[in-house]
């Protein structure tokens, strides 16, 4: 190991005897509102504390609607632009930058809330800044404002088969509770979670955040349940900072505010280039609804009980609960699921609304118990398997978790494919720094509503408002109708959703040509009554170009919503196009800025650090973690994590009846299990592997032939075709598949199916196919594109 420079300010994490400085010093966060828009600035200061010159990688979050359109890297008094590329593209130009000796910088999206910055050539004792900016939609209703800045991204519990590569003993191995291994259900889960500092240390690393609020109305009742906050007042312009004492970035900063305004219910924004016109609505329907009208509902709750919620967490949704079971009207019917390893339920079929029933369900809840993993997709399956015994009844099922999984698509892809129409899901995040991704997006696929708080919140005002607005839907069947010249606007989201009391909808439009017309809102309000809404729409050359990126963000989120079965081609080039036209950073774009100028001896060493960062707040290392080192040297900082394999002490809940047998168990949670067994109803569920069902019988090796490939040597081909060879595929279907992929670093990467090309559509048969070719292991020297075409035959 090099010795270090002589260290700045700040702690440092000892390993072995040399202490170890992480590089990333400060981040400056500057937002200014104006209405419903926010325009935020974020400034990442990076300083080299080696004698070496240093590579820092970073993994952060940002809000999941951001739309992010500007990056840039500043040395002294140097500022490099940097442009938006394909992501291969911008990745090979970063490389090459490094290798030869440009500092570089790289802006990744892994997530539509986790981004990786990686900065290269820092030389000893240089600082530089990275500058983000991006443009966001506020959240509000009626007049109540709410600003959100994520400042930590919680570790991630990965599901599925270890790809070889990283795994211990081969690539059949099930992966273990570990947060940065590659599997063939999360195969970028390396790039998903930031080593975490042990707990009781801190970096240096801190922030600083300036909101500057211009509403054109006077703001009142400003406040944050998260930080301490300064407020500066200079008319109807409004400064707030973060308090002195509150500078960790460890929590979400969530910020409060109402305007005074009798203009609130309806707001348009309009801009119009090159591109076409643009327009943002937002709209309260002024709607009368009879508050005391109660529908009788079947309501299952479904808990996250893995180790991540341990603490804190787990005792607010215990409290929200509580009060859920309070809240529940005399005719309503509701049911009890929990989850980590293995599912467990409170009864095999829907409790009436008694005083006994009630009393068995907090009894359950108080003795709910916090370890284990987070298999989420188990849960979904189960609650969305239930058996309907009142088909009269709208089932309403709410989601309590923090969201710390790293397979969000496949969660999306269960609820898109298996949600009843009757069925609503609702999501509640609990916790100081949830996924709000996940959250967000399981309540729009299940019609439902996003509800997060935090961990020491009051519980009884949210619930008793969600109970307000689920009893009380006020307008269904929202349909959209343009009138005026020229061509219509494509709008998102393409389905607008049904809305509860006080909820707002929020549009974003384009019209290609720009030319002016009316929109009209129509829908079935409460009674059966037809609701309709017009505005008026022009499009001046002047307006907020946010709107436009807003709208480029919204088609690109409406795009991936199409592919969480899985990348396709045609989908992907759609979402790659709008990117570059918008110049808005995604999964398949990226920002890349490089020096003119060669700053370091290519042929010098180096050292690589990925930047860790604080556990959230109220988040217990036991319970992600039994053993966790931290350290950064040269050749990269690692954090050795093992995940809390055994469940706490504490009893868990009584089963009204027997248990029925379980399939067999893998061993590593046969304790888990047994223990599930004692005092729970469990939820049969299938053995982790390719099969992914209960009756393997239904499976066997058909006939899977490769027609044709290009890119690949016939040694290659032949080598494929072995290892595809004992996948086990559902009978009764032929046909075949096109999938075009990169290989590069030993790894198949940009796995697409093309649809089209395609004869085969069913998604089972696919998905194991996708999940065989991403954990294909190539010889590491090998790059090239691929294009495969496969053939089933029955």
């Amino acid at each position: 190991m090099t010795q270090t420079l002589e260290q700045p300010s700040g702690l440092y994490l000892q390993n072995s005897s040399e202490q170890i400085a992480f590089p990333l010093k400060h981040t400056e966060v500057k937002a200014k509102i104006a209405g419903n828009i926010s325009r935020m600035e974020v400034t990442q200061s990076f300083e080299n504390p080696f004698t070496t010159t240093l590579e820092a990688v970073y993994i952060f979050p940002l809000p999941d609607e951001a739309a992010v359109d500007d990056m840039l890297i500043r040395i002294g008094d140097r500022t490099i632009q940097g442009s938006i590329k394909k992501r291969q593209e911008a990745l090979a130009i970063y490389e090459q930058a490094r290798k030869q000796g440009h500092t570089a910088g790289l802006l990744e999206q892994e997530r539509d809330n986790i981004f990786t910055q990686s900065l290269a050539n820092i030389k000893p004792g240089e600082q530089i800044d990275v500058i983000i900016r991006y443009s966001d939609s506020l959240k509000f209703e009626r007049g109540n404002y709410e600003f959100i800045f994520p400042m930590v991204v919680g570790p991630r519990y990965i599901p599925g088969i270890a790809i070889a590569e990283n795994a211990v003993g081969g690539g059949s191995a099930i992966a273990p509770m570990t947060s940065n291994q590659d599997t063939d259900l999360v195969p970028d889960a390396s790039r998903l979670n930031a080593p975490l500092l042990p707990a009781g240390m801190r970096s240096r690393h801190d922030i600083n955040v300036t909101i500057e609020i211009n509403a054109g109305v006077e703001i009142s009742d400003i406040n944050s349940p998260s930080h301490q906050i300064q407020i500066i007042r200079e008319g109807q312009l409004v400064n707030v900072k973060l308090a002195g004492t509150d500078t960790i970035p460890n929590k979400d900063l969530i910020l409060h505010y109402q305007v005074s305004s009798n203009n609130i219910q309806t707001t348009t924004l309009t801009q119009a280039d090159e591109r076409g016109g643009h327009f943002a609505l937002y709209l309260i329907p002024a709607l009368e609804y009879r508050p005391d009208e109660i529908v009788a509902k079947d309501m299952v709750f479904l808990i996250d009980s893995s180790g991540s919620q341990s603490g804190e967490p787990l005792m607010q949704c215990q409290k929200l609960m509580h009060r859920f079971i309070d809240g529940l009207n005399p005719d309503d019917t509701f049911n009890i699921i929990d989850f980590s390893d293995t599912i467990r339920q409170l009864s095999p079929v829907p409790l009436t609304n008694t005083s006994q029933n009630r009393s068995l369900a907090i009894n359950y809840i108080n003795r709910l118990n916090a370890g284990g993993g987070t298999e989420m997709l188990s849960g979904i399956r189960a609650v969305l398997n239930l058996k309907v015994t009142n088909p009269g009844r709208l089932r309403n099922i709410v989601l309590l978790t923090d969201g710390y999984i790293g397979n969000e698509n496949q969660i999306l892809a269960e609820i898109k494919q298996c949600l009843q129409p009757g069925t609503r899901l609702h999501s509640f995040g609990a916790g100081s720094s949830v996924n709000r991704f996940l959250l967000n997006r399981i309540a729009e696929l299940g019609r439902g509503i996003a509800r997060i708080i935090r961990h020491d919140e009051p519980v009884d005002e949210v619930v008793e408002k969600f109970f307000h607005q689920i009893n009380n839907p006020v307008l269904a069947n929202i349909q959209l109708q343009w009138e005026g010249k020229g061509e219509s606007p494509i709008m998102y989201p393409s389905t607008p959703p049904d809305l509860f009391a006080e909820q707002p909808l929020v549009l974003f439009g384009r019209k290609p040509d720009a030319r002016s017309g009316k929109l009209y809102v129509t829908g079935i309000a409460a009674g059966g009554k037809r609701y309709q809404h017009s505005f008026h729409l022009d499009f001046p050359q002047t307006g907020n170009p946010a709107i436009a990126q807003l709208w480029g963000r919204s088609r690109i989120k409406d795009l991936m919503n199409q592919m969480v079965s899985g990348d396709t081609k045609e989908g992907v080039k759609a979402v790659t196009d709008t990117a570059l036209t918008y110049q808005l950073l995604s999964q398949y774009t990226a920002f890349v800025a490089v020096s003119d100028d060669i700053g370091v001896n290519p042929n010098q060493d180096s050292v690589s650090v990925q930047v860790p960062v604080e556990m959230p707040e109220a988040i217990m290392h036991e319970g992600i973690f039994s053993n966790i080192t931290a350290g950064a040297a040269p050749g990269g900082a690692r954090v050795t994590q093992r995940r809390e394999m055994k469940k706490q002490s504490a009893p868990p809940p009584p089963a009204p009846m027997a248990a029925p047998a379980l399939p067999k168990p893998l061993p590593q949670f046969e304790e888990i299990q047994s223990l599930a067994m004692e005092s729970y109803i469990p939820i049969s569920e299938p053995e982790i592997g390719f099969t992914d069902v209960d009756d393997s019988s239904n499976f066997y090796s058909l006939r899977l032939e490769i027609v044709n490939v290009t890119g690949l040597s016939p040694q290659m081909i032949s080598l494929l075709a072995q290892y595809l060879q004992p996948i086990q595929l559902p009978r009764g279907f032929s046909g075949d598949l096109v999938f075009e992929f990169q290989v590069s670093r030993g790894r198949v990467r940009q796995l697409v199916l093309d649809e089209q090309a395609s004869s085969l559509k069913e998604q089972t048969v696919i998905e194991l196919i996708r999940r065989s070719l991403l954990a294909w292991l190539p010889p590491q020297t090998l790059t090239s594109t691929v294009l495969l075409i496969l053939r089933i035959q029955s």
